[in-house]
């Protein structure tokens, strides 16, 4: 071994140890504290059953990230998922764990507001009802509404099933048709109970046939 790597070598190896201890301190500093909303994923609900009132769908985050990676840490790259598959039905509070939270490498979760949620689980059913159409305005002066045709006349609905199974209709979004003089035609969504989707699309088109008066009273119509 050379002598100059020999000599005073007591003093190398403090030093060297020294130098170890400031990088890891340095390297534990560069790290910083954040607060961050993060959106809420409940998954695993069976076919059979839906989530009401409507669950928490944000919570907040304090979030431990090193400094390197601030510049690229959003909200969108935080996400809590919350395994709802066991669930009893009726409420059920539960626990929020750091393990719940997806975060991207080099993210430590170190709080989570709230920590607890309430979730309430409900027996589902499906049902087809009639699709009615909803009407805003009169038609111009000296005309009226002779038919309407809604497109497709019924849909399939999902829900809470002591509020499907009472219900035999649902109305569409307002169709305005103030002051025409024509027939319109306009696809809008639907007006639906909490926590009642649509199993296919939740649009229909809505056709308002507007005649004259004069027209009509020459066809014979009232």
């Amino acid at each position: 071994m050379p002598s100059f790597l020999a000599r005073n070598w007591h003093l190398k190896l403090l030093s060297l140890a020294v130098a170890a201890g400031l990088w890891l301190f340095v390297a534990v500093g560069e790290r910083s504290q954040l607060a961050l909303a993060a959106p809420v994923e409940y998954v695993g609900l069976p076919d059979d059953a839906v989530l009401l009132p409507d669950p928490r769908d944000r919570v907040e985050l304090q979030v431990e990230v090193g400094r390197w990676a601030v510049s690229r840490l959003t909200s969108e790259a935080l996400r809590v998922r919350v395994d709802v598959a066991h669930l009893p039905e009726g409420e059920s509070q539960l626990t929020l764990a750091p393990s719940d939270v997806q975060t991207p490498p080099g993210v430590r979760v170190t709080r989570i507001t709230p920590a607890q949620l309430r979730v309430a689980v409900a027996k589902a059913a499906e049902k087809s009802v009639r699709a009615v159409a909803s009407l805003r305005g009169q038609p111009a002066s000296g005309y009226a509404v002779t038919r309407i045709v809604v497109d497709p006349a019924s849909v399939l609905l999902k829900g809470p099933r002591s509020t499907i199974e009472t219900r035999e209709s649902v109305e569409t979004a307002p169709v305005d048709v103030a002051g025409s003089r024509a027939t319109v035609t306009q696809t809008v969504g639907l007006v639906l109970p909490d926590n009642v989707y649509p199993i296919r699309a939740g649009r229909v088109q809505v056709t308002v046939e507007i005649r004259p008066e004069t027209a009509m009273q020459r066809s014979g119509r009232p």
